[in-house]
């Protein structure tokens, strides 16, 4: 199965013909879980529970377990992500003001494993 390529934050992309791009596999489920984590949750009226709201936390009082317990429950909600092994989220801080999360997950279409940083 495909989708139309988006990156988050910006616009649809466009192919090297000038079209709009299509995306699939390990591409396809990383775009999903970005727009996942990155939408606020309640956004879609039809999908209340769809979104982290990640970007809305940043300037708050950091909370790494609920960051992590967050982002873990939005994983098992995405069917591109494997639900049979194991996710695995880091929230560490590299330097002052600024927070880097980690996560770790097998890609369900192709099985490998598949690492997804955020940074603030």
């Amino acid at each position: 199965m495909s989708a139309l390529s988006h990156t988050m934050g910006g616009d649809l992309d466009l192919s090297g013909t000038g079209g709009v791009a299509v995306v699939s596999g390990a591409e396809q489920t990383r775009q999903a879980l970005l727009r996942r984590l990155c939408t606020n949750a309640g956004a879609y009226i039809w999908q209340p529970d769809y979104g982290a709201g990640l970007p809305a936390r940043v300037g708050s009082v950091m909370d790494e377990a609920g960051i992590r317990a967050l982002v873990l429950e939005q994983m098992q909600a995405e069917a591109g992500v494997d639900q049979t092994q194991p996710v695995t989220v880091t929230v560490t801080n590299p330097k002052v003001g600024v927070y880097l999360l980690a996560i770790s997950y097998t890609d369900a279409t192709t099985g490998a494993v598949q690492e997804l940083t955020l940074t603030t």
